[in-house]
């Protein structure tokens, strides 16, 4: 890491509160010391990199990811795939179940490579290795730490392998939560798939088994299985069901949330839970839209499709025909709030925080500024790699290199990984 260096001549925005043309920003032992103009910051003894006119953005979240699916791509499903269900058992828990050490530790290097080629600095995991559950979350650290990115992991519980095999599912979240309470750069959650993959009697010892002030991170009313499901059961939907059982927090993530009862839509505006749409996904699978009307506070997430979380909000506005309101906030000041609740001092694009950073490949020439910025990024960054990302200070990636592994290394061993994966599955 460089100890002390300065990026100018950008225009330098933290997404909502200000934007600098002809910016700069000070970086000093992976934290930012000022933010300014180019003039004022730039001097003759500290290293200075000309960003030419670049678009500027804090670090990006992602808060709904699923690494374990990044080996995924050229996979042909095992059976049909007309219906959600048969795309989880055909596909994605099919995979799931092949999952070792090896394609574990891979998957999550290669999706968390792609993440930092977007600007993603912060990724929030949901993993899932059915036959690889003991030690699962610490061999995901072990690529978080080599790659260098923030992260909040979990494993998603899941009935699927029958009730027998929750205890260590179980155990896997709330043990690593533990080890990690402290820790700078990587905290854990409880992991849930679905309340349609979890019975009574497993919500029921959940409820029991988690500490207080261990976050859930779950799908929620993704598919109206999950809503019928809860019917079913006696209750009033997805968000009734968790609530009912203890689990429901403002520190919450429910991702999805499209399958909702009214009595669900009061819960969301009573508690304020953390919401993440996946829209790409969402289309994807064919499940339907979030009711933005009826949930307006959100963030968006990519649930595995890609690490590109601008390329997400690009796909949000064009299947909503342009109807977003308050885009600004879900990419940067709820992201920031979140990202901070976890890490402190993160998060923002503010003096004294950490240097999560995202420097666009964009040289605006028409005039930029807050009223504009959201137009710039959906027309003219149109979701395309970034020129340079920085993570704690560390310039993690620049002009279309990694700078701090050997990717072209990493990549051979991906390759061996992904062929043996590729394998197993189709076995």
């Amino acid at each position: 890491m460089k100890e002390k260096y300065v990026i100018g001549n950008g225009i330098v925005t933290d997404g909502f509160s200000f934007l600098i043309n002809d910016g700069a920003i000070s970086i000093e032992d992976g934290i930012i010391k000022q933010i300014g103009k180019t003039n004022d910051l730039k001097k003759d003894n500290i290293d200075y990199i000309n960003l030419e006119g670049r678009l500027v953005l804090p670090g990006l979240l992602n808060p709904h990811n699923h690494l374990y699916s990044a080996l995924a791509t050229g996979l042909a499903p095992r059976g049909k795939m007309n219906n959600f269900q048969q795309i989880l058992n055909n596909l994605w828990w099919h995979l799931d179940k092949k999952l070792d050490k090896e394609s574990i530790y891979y998957s999550a290097i290669y999706g968390l490579i792609d993440s930092v080629k977007y600007g993603v600095t912060t990724v929030f995991d949901h993993h899932a290795s059915m036959n690889f559950v003991s030690g699962s979350l610490a061999i995901i650290e072990k690529a978080f730490r080599e790659i260098g990115l923030k992260g909040l992991l979990c494993f998603e519980i899941s009935d699927r392998m029958g009730e027998n095999n929750i205890h260590s599912q179980l155990d896997e979240n709330i043990s690593f939560w533990k080890d990690h309470k402290n820790n700078k750069y990587i905290q854990g959650a409880l992991g849930l798939h679905a309340n349609f993959t979890l019975s009574e009697n497993t919500l029921s010892l959940i409820s029991q088994e988690k500490p207080s002030e261990l976050p859930i991170h779950i799908h929620c009313g993704e598919v109206i299985d999950d809503l019928q499901y809860c019917i079913e059961n006696s209750y009033d939907g997805p968000v009734h069901r968790l609530y009912e059982h203890g689990l429901l927090s403002e520190n919450s993530l429910l991702a999805h949330c499209i399958h909702l009862s009214e009595t669900d839509y009061k819960l969301l505006d009573k508690i304020k839970p953390i919401i993440i749409s996946n829209p790409e996904s969402n289309a994807n699978n064919n499940v339907g839209k979030m009711d933005t009307e009826k949930i307006k506070k959100y963030l968006l997430g990519t649930d595995g499709m890609t690490g590109n979380i601008l390329g997400t909000m690009r796909s949000h506005f064009l299947r909503r025909n342009g109807n977003i309101n308050n885009p600004l906030e879900i990419l940067f000041k709820s992201p920031a709030n979140i990202v901070n609740k976890y890490f402190s001092n993160s998060g923002k694009l503010a003096i004294g925080n950490s240097a999560d950073i995202a420097v666009t490949d964009y040289k605006p020439v028409t005039e930029i500024d807050l009223d504009n910025l959201f137009y710039h990024i959906i027309f003219g960054v149109e979701g395309q790699k970034m020129f340079m990302t920085i993570a704690d200070g560390n310039i993690l990636y620049q002009n279309g290199k990694m700078k701090t592994i050997d990717e072209n290394s990493i990549l051979e061993k991906i390759r061996i990984t992904a062929n043996n994966l590729h394998r197993k599955f189709n076995e």
